[in-house]
């Protein structure tokens, strides 16, 4: 597939910085972040970027060329600090999601004998940061660079078994508190080489969804650590990360605008409209076309009716509006849905806004 030309009068990075600063900008940002589909377009599979930064980066760099891809990256992900502590994770060679097999803490006293890891020669953390080193030096001057990370209630709950983490909430709260500090300090050992290559990072806390645990669960257990990650990751690389929880997080909207994150990341069974209303004076909104039902089953003008409608509801946002999908993209999302969504920012969500074009 040839290069296509992309018409912005802006490049992805001026525009994000633009947006996220009240400045002037040409459009809305899309922020969709493509592996899979490039890589197979490129004839890279997704199983060599496990274990190879090169290809990892290239597949990055295809991502660019082919769609218009407006930031690229890598990074630890959900199960990438805990694999790195000790806990053992599978790689599916089919087009699957990697997923842990065996936590590296089953007893209390396992505790002990954890050590905060090396980034440059632990689990596959230094492959991360030799791909962002790629990336950066690639195309990191026109394209942000992001890496993205599990918040610390998920590396805790990734190191200890999720079900073994939720009871010990209840039946052994000062461990809790124990392991999610470390939980903490692992993850920033990476964050800080990751941070000298002049990178941004995105923060994913899934396990601290309402879904599992109430709000007040969350102000005691996963606030804290969170805020502390947020508020480091600020110092170390001079911006504040995006934040995502999976779920209906409209009750912890408020505790999520104070940890400092700069984006909320929302899932798509939020409405942005009542998003924007109660915290959209605080925070830039990300979000939220439904990655399942309309970019992995739906056709390419069920995309942009989704799309048109998120537009609607979130592109007047006051901190500034993203359009993106409720949560990551599924691996084997047709490949015109992409081109759809981006059609969509460039199309339609251009500057000076014209609503009546989302209807």
């Amino acid at each position: 597939m040839g290069t296509r030309v992309f018409r912005d009068e802006m490049k992805p990075k001026e525009r994000m910085e633009a947006v996220l600063t009240g400045k002037p900008f040409d459009r809305v940002p899309c922020s969709i972040q493509v592996s899979n589909q490039a890589g197979k377009l490129a004839g890279i599979n997704h199983w060599q970027c496990y274990y190879s930064a090169e290809h990892t980066a290239q597949t990055q760099f295809e991502a660019y060329r082919i769609f218009g891809v407006e930031s690229v990256g890598t990074g630890p992900g959900l199960p990438g600090i805990a694999e790195a502590v000790g806990s053992t994770v599978f790689y599916p060679k089919e087009e699957n999601t990697p997923y842990i097999t065996d936590f590296v803490l089953k007893e209390y006293g396992d505790f002990e004998r954890l050590e905060i890891p090396d980034p440059w020669s632990k689990g596959r953390l230094p492959i991360h940061l030799k791909a962002l080193e790629l990336m950066v030096e690639g195309i990191g001057d026109d394209v942000p660079v992001v890496s993205n990370l599990a918040g610390p209630f998920t590396t805790a709950a990734n190191i200890r078994g999720t079900d073994q983490f939720l009871r010990d909430l209840y039946h052994n709260p000062e461990f809790v508190h124990r392991l999610l500090k470390f939980a903490v300090d692992s993850t920033l050992a990476y964050v800080r080489e990751a941070a000298k290559l002049g990178v941004r990072f995105s923060v994913a806390d899934p396990t601290a969804s309402a879904t599992l645990i109430g709000p007040k669960q969350f102000d005691e257990f996963a606030f804290p650590y969170l805020r502390g990650l947020i508020q480091s990751i600020k110092e170390l690389s001079g911006s504040a990360p995006t934040l995502h929880i999976c779920g209906n997080t409209r009750k912890i909207w408020k505790s999520m605008a104070d940890t400092g994150a700069g984006i909320l990341s929302l899932d798509d069974t939020i409405d942005l409209a009542v998003a924007k209303q109660e915290v959209g004076h605080r925070v830039a909104l990300l979000g939220n076309v439904k990655p399942t039902a309309t970019m992995y089953l739906g056709t390419p003008d069920d995309v942009i009716r989704d799309a048109k409608g998120c537009l609607c509801k979130a592109y007047d946002n006051p901190k500034g509006y993203i359009l993106a999908l409720g949560c990551g993209l599924p691996m084997c999302a047709p490949v015109e849905n992409i081109h759809a969504m981006f059609q969509v920012a460039r199309e339609f969500g251009r500057y000076p806004f014209d609503p009546e074009k989302f209807n």
